[in-house]
């Protein structure tokens, strides 16, 4: 591969990885106020990763904040390597970036969390007496399903948004340099 379409990919994926970042915190606050609405304490959400583990207490619920972040800057650069696969996978416009990113957080739901939730999460969390914020997950788990969707959604729409964004933004930039 030549040096060019080496950056050319390597761009890609930098712009991907931090739109991807981008999208999980634009959904951060959300997290917290769904663990609010079904009467747990903030970082419940997060917390439910790192028990597993045999993390307890705040130590829980960072492990959970950052390996939801790593996972959205990760999905954030296959996105934007994604996007030079071929002329229909271009982010070529707002509108496409916001349908490609609703896409992924769709995928990603299906794919990834539900099949991670049903299959690990809720029976660990069922088996483990970790606490009563836990079982508060457990005994809400539709309100949980229905949530995270939206939230895949928004997270891709945002990611697909911003990659757009900066994609176009560095187009111009290229050309305004190759004019001068």
């Amino acid at each position: 591969m030549s040096a060019p379409n080496t950056l050319f990919f390597a761009n890609r994926a930098k712009v991907g990885c931090v739109s991807g970042l981008v999208g999980g915190f634009a959904i951060f606050v959300s997290i917290f106020v769904i663990d609010l609405s079904m009467g747990s304490s903030p970082g419940t959400f997060y917390k439910v990763v790192g028990l597993p583990l045999g993390i307890s207490g705040l130590g829980a619920t960072l492990v959970g904040m950052v390996s939801h972040m790593l996972t959205a800057a990760l999905i954030g650069t296959v996105f934007g390597l994604g996007s030079c696969l071929g002329k229909i996978m271009e982010i070529s416009s707002l509108k496409k970036g916001a349908f490609a990113g609703a896409v992924t957080g769709i995928v990603v739901f299906l794919v990834f969390f539900v099949p991670i939730t049903t299959l690990l999460m809720i029976p660990q969390i069922e088996g483990g007496g970790f606490s009563a914020e836990a079982d508060a997950i457990v005994l809400n788990v539709e309100l949980v399903m229905i949530g995270s969707l939206e939230l895949h959604i928004v997270y891709g729409i945002v990611m697909g948004v911003f990659f757009a964004i900066a994609m176009q933004h560095q187009t111009k930039r290229q050309m305004l340099f190759q004019g001068a």
